[in-house]
């Protein structure tokens, strides 16, 4: 480990102890169930509204690299099918906005930064097409990679489109299903930690344990950008 990513570890490490220790000391989940009771509450009673709001919130922090974890909220909020349509289309939308960036304003340094990355897309995207993009969203491959170097690329923008709105669905529909199963404050405060003892709960932690494998095993197949993969490029080049 880096000295900085230790520094880093370090920071958040402690960062997360006083944040307990305070929420220990001076809040308490009874508490906290009331608060989570009126946004219901308001979601309940202004449905337009409080999506359009959900919807600016989700958008603009898929703008942001390292803000993971958001589907699995608004799941838990909003339920299943609300919060499958805010993640899947705010998720595609940035990755437009981001991709337009990419391709009209920023194109020459994504190219020098990711060299590898471009010239691999490039490669697959013209053997294997629409096809590898919609391998990369399933395999839910970094997002804040993918987008700008995809701007870089010759991939049309109707292609990154559709291969993102769809293949993003699969990895969403199991977070959000993470979060609707879920107890609220309030199950919690009342059961304790009981209130995680739901089989289907269950299931979906491990389907999103399972789905790293799924990852690496369509890294090897397809060939996602990576490290590994161009190093596997160059030595085909070679023989």
């Amino acid at each position: 480990m880096s000295k900085r990513k230790l520094l880093i570890f370090v920071v958040a490490a402690i960062l997360l102890t006083g944040l307990g220790w305070y929420v220990n000391q001076h809040i308490s989940l009874a508490e906290l169930a009331e608060h989570e009771d009126r946004i219901r509450g308001f979601i309940a009673l202004n449905p337009w509204q409080s999506f359009a709001i959900g919807f600016g919130i989700y958008f603009s922090l898929s703008l942001v690299p390292g803000t993971g974890g958001k589907a699995i909220v608004y799941g838990w909020l909003f339920g299943f099918w609300q919060a499958l349509l805010t993640v899947t289309v705010g998720l595609t939308i940035a990755g437009i906005v981001i991709f337009s960036l990419s391709r009209y304003l920023f194109r020459e340094s994504i190219e020098r930064r990711y060299t590898g990355f471009v010239a691999v897309m490039n490669k697959h995207i013209k053997t294997e097409g629409a096809f590898y993009l919609l391998v990369l969203r399933m395999a839910h491959a970094p997002y804040s990679i993918v987008n700008p170097v995809s701007g870089a690329t010759r991939v049309r923008l109707w292609t990154f489109f559709w291969t993102t709105l769809v293949g993003l669905l699969p990895a969403n529909s199991i977070w959000v299903y993470v979060g609707i199963r879920l107890p609220s404050l309030r199950e919690l405060a009342s059961n304790g930690p009981g209130a995680f003892f739901d089989a289907p709960l269950i299931v979906a932690l491990v389907g999103c344990a399972t789905l790293p494998l799924l990852v690496r095993w369509l890294v090897r197949r397809f060939g996602i950008p990576g490290r590994i993969t161009q190093e596997k490029d160059e030595n085909n080049d070679r023989s």
